[in-house]
């Protein structure tokens, strides 16, 4: 079945924090929004038959995590990454960011140190410093125009003592797919350190063509039990407003210990939809993925070719995983207050202002590609216009 992905699906009056929410976070109601990760695609028809089908019954009680869902989620990541993983690893919880604020609760203590290396995913630092633990910055460095670790600081860092690590594998923002030799040397710093690594790799799935996405705790059996991998299916197949991700935990002791933080917190059932939802995605939704993948690429090498060709000052990089570009703005020599006034009050684009990953974001932004093609056409002339 072909997929239309040049769809144009009005969002509006939906309850969509991207479409919806936009005046009130933005100042005013006539930009294209392309901040928050949620994609304008259908969601795949394989789901919504589920949710359909599902919904012919007329009572929607309590429910449980049945072996279809593990069987489901463990197929994909086989299928998918060649990970083989155990059905009793997987845990449940009701998102990827609210699944580290337990792993933070669970494993640390007031006062502790966790490592993140921005700029980074900004909810990293809010289920840090919310339950009173200390951010520990590990800075990405530029090198030959493609994001890469800091492995010397990583370790400096690490011998000051800090408790867990959490790494964006692959990295929103900066779209590097992270390679198992750069994913190792980081998981053996930990196991030497002591430090537990938490590896949020929800956009695992988005992955740009000719390049191939590593579970960190796949690369050997001593770096999986000191690992714990948060994934969903929310990015991949649109369906974030069902809350349903998976933590996988080979670790037996940690995983005793984070069930029972989530039997006290009573989020062990989880969401009767979300539930359905993940099984179609996993056991039918490979198709519509390979197409999306492929818009999304054309999508990306859109916008880096225009910004090459017509605004020389700006400057992306290699990107190689999620549909999130990040674009240096320094070339046009504003202050970042001017930059983001440019963009909401001339260019009328709603990017996500770079600041919010952290300093090193600086001067920076984030565009949201999954969208129409038309979208992206329309948004990257009215920055040309805005700029010229």
């Amino acid at each position: 079945m072909k997929y239309n992905f040049d769809e144009i699906i009005s969002r509006a009056n939906t309850g969509s924090l991207k479409y919806d929410f936009t005046s009130k976070f933005y100042g005013r109601e006539d930009l294209i929004p392309m901040w928050v990760a949620d994609m304008d695609f259908k969601t795949p028809d394989c789901i919504i038959h589920a949710l359909q089908e599902r919904l012919q019954h007329p009572i929607l009680g309590y429910t449980y995590l049945s072996e279809s869902f593990y069987d489901a989620i463990a197929g994909w990541m086989w299928r998918r990454h060649q990970w083989k993983i155990e059905k009793d690893w997987i845990t449940f919880s009701p998102g990827i960011v609210p699944g580290l604020s337990f792993l933070v609760q669970t494993f640390t203590q007031t006062g502790d140190s966790i490592i993140v290396q921005p700029p980074v995913y900004h909810p990293f630092y809010f289920v840090v410093e919310n339950q009173g633990r200390k951010i520990v910055r590990n800075p990405l460095v530029i090198k030959d125009g493609t994001y890469q670790m800091d492995y010397e600081d990583l370790e400096n860092k690490l011998k000051a003592g800090a408790k867990m690590m959490i790494i964006s594998n692959p990295h929103n923002p900066v779209g590097r797919c992270w390679t198992a030799t750069e994913l190792k040397q980081v998981a053996e710093l930990c196991l030497k350190y002591h430090c537990m690594l938490i590896s949020d790799e929800i956009h695992s799935d988005l992955i740009m063509r000719g390049f191939k996405h590593t579970p960190v705790a796949s690369l050997s059996e001593e770096i999986a039990q000191n690992t714990i991998t948060c994934m969903a299916p929310s990015k991949t197949f649109n369906i974030a407003g069902l809350a349903t991700s998976e933590i996988i935990i080979p670790n037996p002791d940690w995983r005793k210990k984070f069930l029972y933080t989530m039997e006290e917190a009573v989020h062990i059932f989880g969401n009767i939809f979300g539930i359905k939802a993940t099984e179609a995605a996993y056991n039918h939704g490979e198709d519509w993925l390979e197409q999306l993948l492929d818009y999304i690429d054309g999508n990306v090498h859109y916008c880096q070719d225009f910004i090459a060709q017509k605004l020389p000052m700006l400057q992306t990089f290699s990107h190689e995983a999620t549909y999130l570009l990040w674009v240096d703005c320094r070339g046009l020599g504003m202050t970042h207050e001017e930059l983001c006034a440019l963009m909401i009050q001339r260019a009328k684009v709603a990017f996500n202002d770079g600041r919010i990953f952290g300093r090193e974001g600086d001067h920076f932004m984030r565009i949201n590609l999954a969208c129409p093609r038309s979208v992206v056409e329309k948004a990257m002339h009215q920055l040309e216009a805005a700029i010229g």
